[in-house]
C-alpha cells in the first residue's frame, strides 16, 4: 500500500491522542516539580496529580467542544461530539498511571515520596525523550538533527526541573 493510499482520519485520530498524551506529560511533569515532598504526603501529592490532570483532561474537553461548536454551528451532533471528544482526550488520564503507582509504593513504605517524585519526573522526561526520537525517525532525520530535536523537546521539560530547582522545592 503505497502512502498516498493511507486514510488520513484513523491518522489524524491518532495524532490527537498522541498531542494529548504528550501535553499531559509535561503538565505532569510541571505539577510534580512544585510538590514539596517535606510538606506533603503520599495521599495530598496523589490529589494533587489527579486533581490537575482530570482538570486539565475536562477543560481540554470544554474547550474542544466550545470552539467547535462555535466554528460548526449547528453542523454537529452534540452528544456524538461529546463522547468523541471524551475518547480523544482520554490518553491525558494516562498519564496518572505510573506516578500514582509510585505514590502507593511510598504510602506502602516502599520508596520515599521524594524518591517517588524523582522517579516520575525522570520516568516522563524518559519518555518524551522516546517520542522525540520516534518524532525525528519518522521525518528520517539523520543523527545530528534528531539530536537537535530531542534537545529542543526535552529541554521543555528540563526548563520545568530547573524552575523547580530555583524555586527550592
Amino acid at each position: 500500500m503505497s502512502r498516498k493510499n493511507i486514510k488520513t482520519e484513523p491518522k489524524e485520530f491518532i495524532a490527537e491522542l498522541l498531542r494529548e498524551r504528550i501535553y499531559a506529560t509535561f503538565t505532569l511533569i510541571a505539577v510534580l516539580a512544585t510538590i514539596d515532598t517535606k510538606h506533603t504526603d503520599a495521599r495530598h501529592a496523589a490529589f494533587i496529580i489527579t486533581g490537575t490532570i482530570i482538570a486539565l483532561w475536562a477543560a481540554s474537553i470544554v474547550a474542544t467542544v466550545m470552539s467547535r461548536r462555535m466554528i460548526f454551528q449547528n453542523t454537529l451532533n452534540h452528544e456524538h461530539e461529546i463522547r468523541h471528544q471524551i475518547r480523544v482526550h482520554a490518553p491525558m488520564l494516562l498519564t496518572l498511571a505510573f506516578p500514582l503507582f509510585l505514590l502507593l509504593l511510598t504510602s506502602l513504605g516502599v520508596l520515599s515520596l521524594s524518591t517517588a517524585i524523582t522517579v516520575a519526573i525522570f520516568s516522563a522526561m524518559l519518555l518524551l525523550v522516546s517520542w522525540s526520537i520516534h518524532s525525528a525517525r519518522s521525518l528520517h532525520a539523520r543523527k545530528i538533527p534528531t539530536l537537535i530535536l530531542i534537545v529542543l523537546q526535552v529541554g521543555i521539560g528540563l526548563g520545568i526541573i530547573a524552575l523547580k530547582i530555583a524555586v527550592g522545592h
